[in-house]
């Protein structure tokens, strides 16, 4: 079976914590601080690939150079964008009892995948 790489041409942003325990916690699923520094947030990432099996590319908004998508996209309170084939948005979260049900995020991508295919 091929990765969703070689069959889709899609990334993944990970931009700033909206809720970092030591600035605005909320509930206890979020567990780590805010990133200081790219080698950080490049850790929180890469604790989310591994605990999700994560297979479409993520890259990190450096911390190093400002945030420049939180910059550009603004992207609070929402914290997850599906940005299609076209290049448009096709799917913003919107918390639910602050928390985002990631089965929702899930299908937006699958859609996503399938129009690329």
């Amino acid at each position: 079976m091929d990765s969703y790489r070689d069959r889709v041409d899609m990334i993944t942003v990970y931009i700033e914590e909206a809720h970092a325990v030591d600035e605005w916690p909320i509930g206890s699923r979020i567990c780590y601080v805010q990133p200081k520094c790219d080698a950080d947030r490049i850790h929180i990432a890469n604790d989310f690939i591994k605990a999700t099996e994560y297979r479409i590319p993520l890259l990190i908004d450096p911390v190093s150079k400002q945030n420049p998508f939180s910059e550009v996209y603004c992207p609070w309170p929402i914290r997850f964008y599906v940005i299609d084939h076209m290049k448009k948005l096709s799917y913003i979260a919107e918390p639910i009892e602050g928390s985002f049900p990631l089965e929702l995020i899930r299908n937006a991508l699958g859609d996503a995948i399938q129009q690329c295919q």
